[in-house]
């Protein structure tokens, strides 16, 4: 069974039919979550889906290498349809009561909807201004990434309450805190980074797995656990590294992405077999200083027995001047 099956049952029956997704992300919203929803907005896009990423901050420098980067708004974009809203500024008490207002009636006359406001004797009713805007925003889905409550969105979420109240959220997660607040909670604090989350998901859901996204999912894994060195990184971690590479995914070190190497790279060497040191050598000093031998010469038990040992020991009368005689010539 798929790693998150079990909480995707209702999201696979709804995602079919979603024509209109919203991504949205926390504010200062880190690598990894930035490359997560990245990575998603790709997924969805590129099978034919209209999708809006948003988030509330200014994305940084450091973060301009992900692949989708330029397609993340500030601002929730408009969206045809949804519940339409009229809010009539200036009208209501602090107690959130309307005291010049009896009640509210509507009705139709030719193509004509009118709203008929009856107000109490006496008293003024003049709205300050009348602001239409869509509840729901014409969102079939909403997916939040790393945030964990809706409030973390910041003005995503305060200017836009209507947009999440009427709309299918999709809650994915790795922090323990959070408030479980979708109607799809994916949430797992047993892993180091929501770009690990989101790499099964998507393979979870039924979608294919793109070169640009798995670069995004392993720019996400790389900064959370610091180039796979540090203790974050565990075994499944290497099998979603290993996934995204299969499918084309880059590295986020080196040139590969035009960007610097902030930290150093994992030692890929470290995983390799150890090979046998290679013997010390030192040269003879020889005088046309010939060719090196090992230092480590065989003991003389080991040298053959017609092979002669010769003493490191200078004898006495080596030193001594000889003088050959005519009769010592043969």
């Amino acid at each position: 069974m798929a790693k998150y099956d079990s909480q995707l049952t209702e999201l696979k029956t709804l995602l079919p039919t979603s024509k209109s997704i919203l991504i949205a992300l926390p504010a200062n919203a880190n690598t990894d979550q930035l490359a997560a929803a990245l990575a998603l907005f790709l997924t969805l896009e590129g099978s034919g889906k209209q999708v809006s990423i948003v988030c509330d901050d200014t994305i940084k420098v450091s973060q301009s290498h992900l692949f989708g980067v330029d397609h993340i708004q500030k601002v929730l974009p408009p969206t045809d349809g949804g519940n339409l809203t009229l809010t009539l500024e200036g009208v209501a008490a602090s107690d959130g009561t309307v005291p010049a207002l009896e009640k509210l009636d509507w009705s139709a006359q030719g193509g004509n909807l009118n709203l008929v406001f009856h107000v109490l004797p006496g008293q003024t009713f003049q709205p300050a201004k009348i602001v239409p805007h869509y509840q729901g925003s014409g969102f079939n889905s909403i997916f939040v990434v790393g945030a964990a409550n809706l409030t973390a969105l910041g003005n995503i979420y305060s200017a836009n309450p209507q947009a999440f109240s009427g709309t299918h959220v999709v809650n994915v997660d790795n922090q323990s805190a959070n408030t479980s607040f979708g109607q799809t909670n994916v949430l797992d604090a047993n892993v180091p980074a929501v770009s690990e989350i989101m790499g099964s998901l998507i393979v979870d859901l039924g979608f294919t797995l793109s070169a640009d996204a798995a670069s995004n999912l392993l720019a996400g894994i790389f900064d959370v656990t610091n180039n796979l060195t540090n203790e974050k990184a565990n075994a499944e971690t290497f099998v979603a590294v290993a996934n995204c590479l299969r499918v084309g995914g880059r590295k986020p070190f080196g040139s590969a992405q035009g960007q610097p190497v902030s930290t150093p790279a994992f030692d890929w060497s470290a995983l390799m077999p150890k090979s046998q040191p290679t013997p010390q050598v030192s040269p003879i000093d020889a005088g046309d200083h010939s060719q090196p031998f090992p230092v480590n010469q065989p003991s003389p038990e080991e040298r053959p027995a017609q092979e002669g040992v010769i003493s490191e020991t200078v004898e006495p009368e080596w030193l001594t001047p000889k003088i050959f005689k005519g009769s010592s010539l043969g």
